[in-house]
């Protein structure tokens, strides 16, 4: 019995300890949560305007998505960089940069396919009056 008492403690002490040493975004200072916040707008501020912006040399939709995503990947390699300075938790670390990765892809091939339809759509109805001008005619 004293064998099991003595493990429970000693379990439960080296539990308060790696809790004491396990940081989480949420405990970040109010400098560095600001900091944290701030490199999370700019990449998605990178997303939204590199999405906008024409990519004439891409044909297809998923390589335009991948040009996007590696125009904005350095955005997520410094939130690695500041949360790893702060102590984060390494397996947050890389939860939060692939949550906001996987996130954004999700997005991004959802609005580039809804771009590539529309195109397609509106070439279609294009040529469809180009005929019936023609036709006309």
């Amino acid at each position: 019995m004293n064998k099991f008492l003595f493990s429970a403690a000693l379990l439960t002490a080296s539990t308060v300890a790696l809790a004491k040493d396990y940081v989480t975004p949420a405990d970040l200072s109010e400098q560095a949560s600001d900091e944290m916040y701030s490199i999370l707008t700019d990449y998605n501020r990178c997303m939204m305007q590199t999405r906008l912006e024409s990519l004439p040399e891409i044909e297809s939709g998923q390589a335009a998505a991948d040009q996007i995503m590696q125009n904005c990947e350095t955005h997520l390699d410094a939130l690695k960089a500041h949360l790893t300075e702060n102590d984060v938790e390494p397996a947050l670390v890389e939860g939060m940069t692939k949550t906001m990765r996987t996130r954004a892809a999700r997005q991004l091939m959802t609005k580039t396919m809804n771009n590539l339809a529309a195109q397609a759509q509106a070439a279609g109805n294009a040529d469809k009056m180009k005929q019936e001008a023609e036709a006309a005619e």
